[in-house]
């Protein structure tokens, strides 16, 4: 039975449904890699593209500050620095530091929030 062929010369037969059946469970596979790849990509380049603006971000702020929050926040990274150790010229790559690990917490911190207000019918 197996490689028979019937009125129109088509093959009939398990190897048929085998062959169908493996290529339908190796396309979704294959399409999940790459939306999860493409995915990861932009989150990865959203994250990293502001990173050459912080030195200019920190200076700016520090400059016309009226609020007082950025110079709260930079004396702590100040106290940080002679914690560690390191120069005065570092100050401003540890604020970037601090604050890109604050964009990081709260993406964590809030993510469990956002994620059950959007699935809420």
């Amino acid at each position: 039975m197996v490689g028979e062929k019937d009125a129109n010369g088509n093959t009939t037969g398990k190897e048929q449904l085998q062959a169908c059946d493996d290529k339908a469970s190796k396309q979704p596979k294959d399409r999940t890699t790459l939306v999860v790849f493409v995915g990861l990509l932009i989150d990865l380049l959203a994250f990293t593209l502001i990173l050459p603006l912080f030195p200019a971000l920190i200076s700016h702020y520090r400059e016309s500050d009226s609020s007082g929050l950025f110079a709260y926040c930079e004396a702590k990274v100040d106290v940080f620095r002679t914690l560690v150790g390191a120069p005065l010229q570092f100050n401003t790559v540890l604020f970037g530091g601090f604050l890109g690990s604050i964009f990081s917490f709260l993406q964590v911190t809030f993510s469990k929030f956002s994620c059950s207000t959007s699935t809420t019918d």
